[in-house]
């Protein structure tokens, strides 16, 4: 018996034009896969098989590549353990699409399939898996969506029942995403470097325009959000219902210019303290 084998096509969606982007076409392959090793096992040094890409036709549209099961150990039989990720890899996709979130929430594996479910609503119509050539499973956009709901609902829940408050957050856009069929990005807050989701509201989307700027004009840029903040279970804030926001400009200071800086007014070092502490209003 020869090699376990998974073949993965793209179709470019219509609204997009004839072809796919090289982006989306490259992208979706590596995350299906990313996917599927994570389904192996989180941890690359604890996998035992690695895919190597064997075949690919690139006359999109379609996209289409096959990768191969190969082991990093010759005493592990590929065949049983490719079997085995495989199986798994079907059974939590098929688990998802039938509205249970996945064992492997919360893992590298949901950012990579994440990612994968946006761009079928996004970029890509259509996305097929065959195992040795038999269907798997499909990814089109209304499979597409309900995954991502599931995806989304199982991030609520630990967030349920923890605090809110309004304020204001800073962080770094590292992606865009759909939150409930609401536009939203995705942030690295600036204080925990933890992933926080900033949901749009609908004047402030309409205000930055086309869905695809966004991310132009956001990414690897620092802003603050205001809004009602959601913070977890964990302490840490998961969720900004955004209402208003504004870029953070960062700028060079010289220490001369910090010498001319008066902070504390005139006053004491002492007085400053105090009424810095609360002391003075006692």
């Amino acid at each position: 018996m020869g090699n376990r084998s998974i073949s993965i096509t793209v179709h470019p969606s219509s609204e997009k034009g004839e072809y796919l982007t090289v982006e989306d076409a490259m992208r979706q392959v590596l995350d299906m896969i990313e996917t599927v090793e994570c389904s192996e096992n989180p941890h690359e040094a604890k996998r035992k098989i690695v895919w190597r890409l064997t075949e690919a036709h690139t006359n999109s549209p379609p996209f289409t590549v096959t990768a191969e099961a190969f082991s990093k150990d010759p005493e592990v039989s590929v065949s049983l353990e490719a079997s085995r990720v495989m199986d798994r890899f079907k059974n939590d996709v098929t688990r998802l699409f039938d509205g249970e979130p996945p064992r492997w929430m919360g893992s590298a594996a949901e950012k990579a399939i994440h990612r994968l479910l946006a761009r079928n609503l996004n970029g890509v119509a259509y996305t097929g898996v065959n195992f040795d050539g038999e269907p798997a499973f499909s990814v089109n956009p209304v499979r597409a969506q309900k995954a991502i709901d599931v995806i989304e609902r199982s991030i609520d829940q630990d967030i349920d029942g923890e605090r809110t408050e309004m304020g204001t957050a800073e962080g770094e856009v590292i992606g865009l995403t759909k939150y409930y069929s609401s536009p939203a990005l995705i942030v690295r807050e600036r204080i925990s470097g933890t992933k926080v989701y900033c949901v749009l509201s609908e004047d402030l989307a309409e205000k930055i325009g086309p869905e695809h700027s966004w991310l132009e004009a956001w990414q690897d840029l620092t802003h603050r959000f205001s809004g009602e903040l959601v913070y977890g279970k964990d302490g840490f804030l998961k969720r900004i219902i955004v209402s208003h926001h504004e870029q953070v400009d960062w700028k060079d200071i010289s220490l001369s210019q910090l010498k001319d800086v008066n902070v504390i007014e005139n006053k004491s070092i002492q007085e400053h303290l105090d009424e810095f502490w609360g002391e003075k209003l006692g």
